[in-house]
């Protein structure tokens, strides 16, 4: 399961570095690798500690297609540090480090994420709740 997780998370950051910068059609063929796993009750709550639903980020994230693609430089995400804190049946608590450049500024911040098994997921699993945290800014 851990290694589930781990291809879920970073696939999905893959998916939303390739939306923003433009490199996916905006097609909703393109975005259901998003909107497919994000299960029915999802909620994430942001650094700054706004909560939301499921419906309104799909909303909000279909409108994002190509933001970063008038950067001087391509957006970046990648993920560091996964681990399996908890699994209980077929849910799984894992937390990780997301960390995102955006003209050369690098920012983190840790994401602790639910997951259950959902067969037909790409990996496998579905997204129940995920809740984040800014990362102390590096010098």
């Amino acid at each position: 399961m851990e290694q589930r997780c781990n291809d879920e998370v970073v696939q999905l950051h893959q998916f939303f570095q390739d939306w923003f910068n433009g490199v996916l059609p905006p097609t909703d063929e393109a975005f259901d690798r998003f909107s497919s796993v994000m299960a029915e009750g999802f909620v994430i709550i942001s650094p700054n500690g706004e909560l939301t639903e499921r419906d309104e980020l799909l909303e909000r994230l279909h409108a994002a297609h190509g933001i970063w693609r008038e950067m001087s430089r391509p957006g970046r995400i990648w993920i560091e540090n996964l681990q399996v804190r908890h699994q209980v049946g077929d849910q799984v608590l894992v937390h990780y480090e997301e960390w995102q450049e955006i003209e050369g500024e690098s920012r983190g911040r840790l994401s602790t994420a639910l997951f259950r098994r959902r067969a037909g997921a790409p990996n496998g699993i579905e997204w129940l709740h995920v809740h984040e945290v800014w990362l102390p800014e590096q010098d």
